[in-house]
């Protein structure tokens, strides 16, 4: 139950790392495509559209089908729009509308997933700790970003983020199929 903890507290760091980074990543993608302040509001908000649309049906599908297998699909789902953001910036505003999108739809299944196993993996009193200790991903996920998105920027270009993030969902992943169980 500890491995299985502390992937999952990996993937919520993960999971934030991916979605705060275009908002550091904006400010290049809008000088290189010439977008307005509501076109990049429009961008950095499409990513809710396929949040919303999946908690519930993430913690339905992961009753259904195990809390392990939805998590690991979260991510690869949200890594590989991660990892495409890039090549979708470049062909068309709809086209990385829809990419954001996808990312949502990922990472909206990740936390019923993550509550699904804690509900079996985690005796009821421990269950506050690893709660806890999972969400502390969400900060750290976002102050990693916030920090390693200008550094990768400056030195490789604002599409070496995503790929980089997106990367690290994958090797998770790879992880995550291997060390956990429902």
């Amino acid at each position: 139950r500890y491995t299985l903890v502390a992937l999952c507290a990996l993937s919520t760091l993960i999971c934030y790392m991916d979605r705060v980074s275009i908002a550091v990543a904006i400010i290049p993608m809008a000088g290189e495509y010439g977008w307005t302040r509501t076109v990049q509001g429009i961008v950095l908000s499409a990513f809710f559209v396929g949040y919303l649309g999946t908690q519930v049906l993430g913690g339905w599908l992961a009753d259904r089908g195990g809390g392990k297998a939805i998590l690991g699909y979260g991510v690869l789902l949200w890594s590989l729009f991660t990892f495409i953001t890039p090549p979708a910036a470049a062909i068309s505003l709809t086209v990385l509308l829809l990419a954001r999108i996808g990312m949502g739809l990922g990472e909206g299944m990740a936390f019923p997933a993550i509550h699904n196993l804690f509900a079996h993996w985690v005796p009821a009193q421990e269950r506050a700790r690893s709660v806890a200790f999972n969400l502390s991903g969400i900060p750290l996920g976002t102050v990693a970003a916030l920090l390693l998105v200008p550094w990768i920027a400056a030195r490789w270009g604002w599409p070496m983020t995503f790929y980089a993030f997106g990367f690290l969902g994958l090797a998770w992943y790879v992880l995550w199929y291997f060390l956990a169980a429902d």
